[in-house]
């Protein structure tokens, strides 16, 4: 019973089976054929196309899709409308009180502002106007100091007042004399611009420095050579504008009237060492300046030196008025003080 089942089983197993129909996708569906109509009613007609034919089993070839064709080429773009730039709307600037801007048509720029915005900025952050041209030049081709020179040369001449002091005698006999006095001096200035200011289409000196040296005169035939630095400052531009001076220099003692002959004095050279000297003033353009300093003279009091030799520190304050010697009032000054001096001061 069993084995008749399995040899059946295994018959059917072995018989030809019909390949089921594979169903493909498609664009349309063909309409059934109609049955032809019968030859005796039917006129001569041609063959039909192939296309009206029956559907039949497509190849495995024909199955494939073609692939579409390429789009047309494209059609440029409509260029886009370029843009209108819109005029500057200037913007609005909060007024203040008393105050008033306008804005006025400027040819091909930025906009502009009249005279009167002009002054109201200038007078809000204190600016002053546009400074006015100097009409005069320097005098005497600046021989005489002046802003609206370059580099000058002056010979200044000082009167002054003097309170000398001198320490006693080098062996401590005797007391410190202090005496007052007078003090003619003598300087040549070079005056170098280091600070300038131009004004217009002008150049200006504010600054001056530069070397100076002269002679320092005093009662007693007392004698110093001075050299060092002078300086100004100019608070202006015109010809008498306010100055503030400055100058120092080291002193030399050169000479003194010998005190010991008193029927007959004579004047002898004396050796000491450096000193030094320092004023400063308040000057009214380069015609003259009232002027503070001071003054001191090294000792020379060695052992080794011999006592006819030997020097005591000195010291002296003075007042005075310096001014060029062009103007002929400081130099008369200053040839009264040197011989009043020298004939009307005793010398301790």
């Amino acid at each position: 019973m069993n084995l008749s089942l399995i040899l059946t089983t295994g018959l059917l197993a072995l018989q030809p089976t019909a390949e089921p129909e594979i169903q493909r996708p498609s664009g349309s569906t063909a309409a059934p054929a109609e049955d032809p109509a019968p030859a005796e009613d039917a006129a001569p007609q041609e063959a039909a196309p192939a296309e009206d034919a029956a559907p039949q089993e497509a190849s495995p070839a024909e199955d494939v899709v073609a692939p579409a064709e390429a789009p047309a080429e494209l059609a440029p773009a409509p260029a886009e409308p370029e843009p209108v730039a819109a005029e500057p709307v200037p913007l609005a600037t909060p007024a203040r009180d008393g105050e008033r801007y306008v804005v006025s048509a400027g040819a091909g720029g930025p906009p502009f502002y009249d005279e009167a915005d002009t002054a109201a900025l200038r007078a809000r952050h204190g600016i002053d106007v546009e400074p006015l041209e100097r009409t005069e030049g320097p005098r005497w081709r600046c021989l005489i100091a002046d802003p609206a020179c370059g580099r000058s040369f002056e010979v200044n001449a000082l009167a002054a007042y003097t309170y000398r002091g001198r320490q006693g005698r080098v062996d401590g006999m005797g007391e410190d004399p202090r005496w007052s006095s007078g003090r003619a001096q003598y300087d040549f200035w070079m005056n170098l611009p280091v600070m300038t200011e131009i004004a217009g289409d002008k150049l200006f000196s504010r600054m001056t420095l530069g070397p100076k040296g002269g002679l320092i005169f005093s009662d007693g035939g007392s004698t110093w050579g001075n050299l060092g630095m002078a300086f100004r400052y100019w608070m202006g531009r015109g010809r008498w504008a306010p100055t503030i001076e400055f100058s120092s220099a080291l002193t030399f003692k050169i000479g003194e009237r010998e005190l010991k002959d008193v029927g007959e004095p004579k004047w002898k050279m004396t050796r000491g060492p450096l000193g030094f000297t320092a004023d400063v003033g308040i000057g009214l353009g380069g015609f003259g300046a009232i002027v503070l300093g001071g003054q001191y003279d090294s000792p020379l009091a060695r052992e080794e030196i011999p006592d006819e030799y030997r020097t005591s520190a000195g010291g002296a304050f003075f007042i005075g008025f310096r001014g060029n010697i062009l103007w002929g009032g400081p130099a008369a000054a200053a040839v009264a003080t040197h011989a009043i001096t020298q004939r009307s001061v005793d010398t301790p």
